[in-house]
């Protein structure tokens, strides 16, 4: 019973790394109220989780900030750009199912919309974390976001189940106008939860992007390639469209 409420215990590490999450949870929520802020909020966040994964040394407030300062331009400008692609997705799905009966093709351009926008959400769960770990030009950053998604496929869908599982959470909070129980919970952990459990994932497929040379701080674009095309069946295509990015240091 003694060695439980050690602060050494599992159950007292359990609550740190907890209220950590819930300030982490609140730090995205207020940095994301501006609205054009939310792509540097998200990058924030996930530079933080990723550290909280690999049991770095974490200081959530200045690891926050020092990421939200870090990558504000790039995470503004890509919040944006997706921003603008989300939106004319929606209007353009919407426009096909209200003109469906007189438009022959309206179900054909619906399927199309729905195909592009999953390539569109898998863009979206890897973007602000590949931003949050790698130096990269914007266009190089998303880019990137979407090969890895489509190389990674198993582990996208992973990502994205854990994604979906806290979006039903919000629109049953939003449903029931708030009285639910879960749109306070959502309030408090609804955004660091699920970055922290994809991100166990997102370190896993990181590792492989970083040079070989782990004291160096960037590897030669031969070395990133050859790490890039092991063991991928796809190696051809690899090379010729991802191109080398600086890992961010801690």
């Amino acid at each position: 019973m003694k060695g439980f409420f050690s602060y050494d215990s599992g159950f007292f590490r359990a609550l740190d790394k907890l209220g950590s999450l819930f300030i982490l949870n609140m730090l995205t929520l207020v940095c994301s109220i501006p609205f054009f802020t939310i792509g540097a909020s998200f990058t924030a966040l996930h530079y933080v989780t990723m550290k909280m994964v690999r049991d770095e040394e974490t200081y959530v407030t200045k690891d926050f900030f020092k990421s939200f300062k870090q990558n504000f331009r790039q995470g503004t400008v890509i919040w944006l750009i997706l921003f603008v692609i989300g939106s004319v997705l929606i209007f353009d799905y919407r426009l096909m199912a209200a003109n469906s009966e007189n438009f022959a093709g309206a179900h054909a351009f619906m399927i199309l919309t729905m195909a592009c926008a999953v390539f569109y959400l898998v863009e979206l769960a890897y973007v602000f974390p590949v931003l949050a770990k790698f130096y990269n030009t914007v266009r190089q950053t998303m880019k990137n976001a979407i090969l890895m998604g489509i190389r990674h496929f198993p582990k996208t869908a992973a990502i994205l189940v854990i994604d979906v599982i806290f979006l039903v959470i919000t629109l049953i909070a939003l449903y029931r106008n708030g009285r639910s129980f879960l749109a306070p919970l959502y309030v408090c952990l609804g955004f660091a939860v699920p970055a922290y459990a994809n991100s166990y994932i997102f370190v896993k497929i990181f590792d492989q992007y970083i040079p070989l040379d782990e004291n160096a701080e960037t590897g030669s674009d031969e070395e990133y390639i050859r790490k890039l095309q092991e063991d991928t069946e796809d190696a051809a295509m690899t090379e010729e469209t991802l191109e080398h990015g600086e890992e961010k240091e801690n």
